[in-house]
């Protein structure tokens, strides 16, 4: 997770060279560079496998879907997961515009300043999140959840500010409160899961948790570019807040781990 805060700072620079050369070329040599890591990975990066039979009991392929998807805490947690994608990859995708638009900084700038800040900020809160959830978690069962559950909280007047903000100062604050708390979020999502879900159906729950937020991130992305056209973009930003809010209530009052780690 630090890795990917730090490539997601990288990343803004992508603006500038952009701004050099062509989006053409820059995300042409970007996914080059990315196939050639992959490539990597795949060569060097080698599976520790446990001698734990739980792990290892072969089940039949669709057994463990069936299992994830009458399980009630599962879709709670994939709801939960899917809804803070909408204004995370709003973040990642539409900040830079932002930025650019509203204290009228170039677009060169813009993007190193906010994909910066949003990480920098993220990496801070997942090593405050990760720290304060495994010490409350061995006082109280619910310390994840809870922990989780106050950075989103953050992330609800950081993105009201963020749609109202006009000068840089403003929205460099704004966005690293909105970083720190999702940060939080985001280093408890795993945990949680863990609470609720058994190792060998861990990996497919965690696969559905993503798709359901990179269709999310999807969605938010078309509408957002709508609302860019549109001059809504600011007032959309704020609007999110109210979805987050939602998404805290829901995770308050239907989350209720009995265990730290599930193993049946």
């Amino acid at each position: 997770m630090t890795g990917l805060y730090m490539g997601q700072a990288l990343g803004g620079f992508g603006a500038t060279i952009a701004a050099a050369y062509s989006w053409q070329s820059t995300f042409h040599w970007f996914g080059i560079i990315g196939v050639a890591y992959a490539a990597l990975l795949m060569v060097f990066l080698k599976e520790q496998r446990s001698a734990s039979p739980a792990l290892e009991d072969k089940q039949p392929m669709f057994k463990g879907f069936r299992a994830l998807v009458t399980l009630l805490p599962f879709w709670i947690i994939w709801l939960y997961f899917s809804i803070p994608s909408i204004p995370g990859w709003a973040i990642k995708n539409w900040l830079p515009t932002l930025f650019s638009g509203s204290p009228d900084v170039p677009m060169s700038e813009a993007g190193p300043i906010a994909t910066i800040t949003i990480a920098v900020s993220s990496f801070i809160g997942v090593i405050t999140g990760g720290i304060m959830s495994d010490r409350w978690v061995q006082r109280n069962v619910k310390g994840r959840v809870y922990t989780s559950a106050i950075g989103l909280s953050l992330t609800v007047p950081a993105l009201f500010l963020l749609g109202i903000g006009h000068s840089t100062a403003y929205l460099v604050a704004s966005a690293f409160c909105f970083g720190f708390g999702f940060g939080m979020f985001d280093a408890n999502n795993m945990p949680i899961l863990c609470q609720f879900v058994a190792p060998r159906h861990r990996a497919t729950a965690y696969g559905l948790m993503n798709m359901g937020g990179v269709f999310s991130g999807a969605i938010i992305t078309d509408l957002l570019g709508k609302s860019t056209d549109a001059g809504h973009l600011g007032r959309d930003f704020a609007l999110m807040s109210v979805v987050i809010l939602a998404a805290v209530c829901m995770l308050l009052v239907f989350l209720r781990p009995k265990t730290t780690d599930c193993l049946t």
